[in-house]
Order: structure tokens, then sequence, then C-alpha cells
């Protein structure tokens, strides 16, 4: 379905891979703000816990993007971080609450779901809106392009430039009072090698994943303008009213 109106997605297979993918979108991003704040590797090396599930947000997001349009992947997006904002302030609700004098775990669950998860959350929030919208707006713009082919080097080039974009941004806003700013750079640079190096080896698997998925529900939205091209985007007066 490439004419660009979402009222075009009639086919209830269709929606069904939606849901299963923004379930896994969402479970993934709970897990990540979680996993945040534990810490693997040594004492001189290591990386936040959720540097090894988030490059699969970045994975699901292109996902989405590639066989259900750009628009629905950005309100999936602000979806799964209102979803998020919503927990993150059930967790605070719950952590501040009064609680009986047998229960002695009360300190784990401040140090996981409390003011931490709070700073994580806006943190991703910031990075995450950033990132992802822009990872699905290139893998949209470049799929116009090259007219739907090549989905594996459209997704790698674009998480990789995205993934940057966002390892900075949340890891220095969220350690920047937990770490040493020297150690923070590392944390960023090492955790920007695992998610370059996931996204090396999962743009083959989407590929065949996005393939068989258009084929069965026959859905393929192009929901950006079909007239862009890269002249027409290098004139912003003749490249404005095209766009």
């Amino acid at each position: 379905m490439k004419d660009g109106s979402l009222s075009t997605i009639d086919n209830p297979n269709g929606y069904r891979f939606l849901i299963i993918i923004s379930m896994l979108y969402m479970s993934t991003m709970l897990c990540n703000a979680v996993l945040t704040n534990r810490y693997i590797g040594t004492d001189k090396i290591f990386v936040l816990g959720g540097t090894f599930s988030s490059p699969f947000i970045f994975l699901m997001d292109g996902i989405i993007a590639e066989i259900y349009g750009y628009k629905i992947a950005q309100c999936v997006i602000i979806s799964g971080f209102l979803c998020q904002a919503i927990f993150t302030a059930i967790c605070q609700i719950v952590v501040v609450s009064p609680h009986p004098g047998f229960f002695q775990e009360e300190m784990a669950y401040s140090y996981i779901f409390g003011p931490s998860l709070m700073r994580i959350g806006i943190s991703g929030f910031i990075a995450y809106i950033s990132a992802n919208l822009l990872n699905s707006y290139i893998i949209s713009r470049w799929k116009v392009l090259l007219k739907g082919k090549k989905f594996w080097m459209r997704s790698l080039g674009a998480s990789v430039f995205s993934e940057g974009v966002y390892s900075f941004i949340a890891i220095l806003m969220m350690e920047i009072k937990s770490i040493p700013m020297n150690n923070i750079m590392n944390v960023i640079v090492l955790s920007y090698a695992i998610k370059a190096t996931y996204s090396v080896i999962f743009a083959a698997p989407s590929t065949l994943l996005i393939d068989r998925i258009k084929k069965f529900t026959g859905i393929d939205v192009y929901d950006l303008p079909k007239r862009f091209t890269p002249f027409e985007y290098l004139k912003p007066t003749q490249g404005a009213n095209k766009l």
C-alpha cells in the first residue's frame, strides 16, 4: 500500500503484527529504564545495563517505520514514552507511600524505582525522542529515495547515526552526577561500539523479517512525499513547497 494514506491499513494481519511489535517495543523500553542503573563490567571498563537492550528499541522503531510508515512510527514512539512516564510516576508514588515496619526492602525499591528512575526517565525522554524520531525519519526518507530497496543499508546508516546521538545525550544526562567525566566519555564510546555492533548483526535478520511481514500483510506504506530527491532537498526555496 503505497498511496500514503493511513486509512488503507485495513488488513487485520497487519494490525496484528503492529500490536506485537509495539508491545515488544514498550517492554524493551521499560527494561531499558529499570536496568540502566545496573552497571556491567569491571572497575575500569563498564557500561550501563540498558546498553544491551536499547539497540532493540531502534531496531523495532526502524521495522515499524519501514512497514507502516513514519507517521505510525512517530505515534508509537511518543505513545511509548507517555506510557513510560506513567510507569515512572506510579513507581514514585509507591516508593514514597507508607510501609509496615517489618518490610525491610524499602531501600532496594527506592534505589531502583525512586528518584534515579525519574532522572533516567527524563533523560531518556529527551534522548530517545530526538534519536528515535531521527532514526525513523532517515529510514523513511531513504525509503523514498531508494524506492523501498536496501533496508539493511538504510537501517544500518540511520541507527548508527541516531544511536550515537542517543548515547551521548542520554548517558551524559543520566550519569553526570554519578561518575567522573572521563569515565562518562569512556562509557559513551564503549556503549556506542556495542550498539553499532548490534546494528550490524541484526541488519540482515531484520530485513528478512520485514520482507516476510510485507508479503504476508501486503502493507508497505510510503507516507513521506515520493517527489523527494536529494537535489530538491538541497534547494530550500523550491524544495520547501515539494516536501
